[in-house]
């Protein structure tokens, strides 16, 4: 007798994991709107408590004042949560180890990492701060600047001093010297590559006033306190209410999930593109609209587009259907655009990011 085909094995179990997976993938903006709605009775105690009645007859829907207690009520358990798991692509990000959506090495990094004067969109309750403090980022590199200075730098010092008048101003020796500058920036330029840079100045936009003394806690204890400036309106009023920002000026921005509830996202990016130095970075880490060239991208952007009817009285007003991307790279000319969804977001993402880095 003739043994019977054998019968392909996990294909069954296969389907149903796959299938598990896409439903859990589908519900989760769900199972998010439902914790923050779990936090609509603690916020409508602390209205109570500080008089805010008409904040209170807005409700939801209407006040603004009421949506942005109950965000911040939420934020405060959701932040950390969110932090935990953005802080994997966060950190890389701002070493300029992203190269089309994936970390990389510093070998295979193609961007120096953020430094010198820095614009972060957003900050919320300071979330990212402690990112921007040199003391906990450089320490390891300032060691190896040091290391470099020795090495190079005081022999060639001790070899100006030893030589004789004619020799140092003869050309031959000048010449030398401006190859020797030359190598040294070349090998400070490498090294910026895929690495932290000094910070000198931080800018935070953050035009929610009820958010400060968190933020400004948040500063203190990163040991930012002379170093990051609150500026407390939106990006339309920078030119007007911080003159030290001015056009080209900026070495660095940093956007971390926040272009997602600024008004006039196409407008006020194209502003932002202004304030930035040629060869400035812009580094972005966003929740955007579903892709329609995926798989399944008819359907994603129809399921999306109405979770959307509900996520921006859930979430503070942010939105899911921003096609930040589109906006970023219309901004105007870039030198360099390495922008990209992360190889590891499956067509089923509700809330799928872009990840980048975009050079003037």
């Amino acid at each position: 007798m003739a043994p019977s085909p054998s019968r392909p094995t996990g294909t069954v179990p296969g389907f149903f994991t796959s299938l598990k997976t896409t439903l859990l993938a589908l519900l989760d903006p769900w199972i998010f709107m439902s914790l923050s709605a779990s936090y609509l009775p603690t916020t409508i105690l602390s209205l109570l408590r500080q008089r805010r009645f008409l904040a209170l007859l807005g409700g939801p829907l209407l006040s603004n004042q009421f949506q942005s207690a109950w965000f911040g009520h939420f934020w405060a358990w959701a932040g950390p949560q969110v932090r935990s798991k953005a802080e994997l692509n966060v950190v890389p990000l701002l070493e300029g180890r992203v190269t089309n959506g994936q970390i990389v090495s510093k070998s295979e990094a193609h961007a120096a990492g953020v430094g010198g004067v820095v614009l972060e969109i957003g900050p919320g309750s300071g979330m990212w701060v402690s990112l921007f403090s040199d003391e906990k980022y450089l320490k390891g590199q300032v060691e190896e600047d040091e290391d470099d200075a020795h090495g190079h730098g005081e022999g060639d010092d001790h070899e100006g001093l030893s030589a004789s008048w004619a020799t140092i101003a003869s050309s031959e020796q000048h010449q030398h010297q401006q190859q020797q500058q030359q190598q040294q920036q070349k090998q400070t330029t490498k090294k910026a590559i895929g690495s932290r840079q000094r910070i000198t100045q931080v800018y935070g936009v953050e035009p929610n006033y009820g958010i400060h003394p968190l933020l400004q806690h948040n500063i203190t204890q990163a040991g930012l306190s002379q170093t990051y400036t609150i500026l407390p309106f939106g990006i339309e009023d920078i030119e007007r209410y911080a003159p030290q920002i001015q056009p080209e000026s900026l070495d660095c921005i940093v956007s971390i999930l926040c272009l997602c509830s600024i008004p006039e996202p196409q407008k006020n990016i194209g502003i932002l593109y202004r304030y930035l130095k040629p060869g400035g970075r812009w580094f972005v880490y966003e929740h955007v609209k579903c892709c329609s060239d995926m798989p399944g991208g008819w359907f994603m952007n129809a399921y999306q587009a109405f979770v959307n009817l509900f996520w921006p009285v859930c979430l503070g007003g942010c939105q899911l259907r921003r096609d930040t991307a589109r906006y970023l790279r219309e901004a105007g000319p870039w030198t360099d655009v390495d922008l990209a969804q992360p190889p590891n977001e499956q067509w089923h993402q509700t809330v799928p990011h872009i990840y980048g880095i975009l050079t003037k």
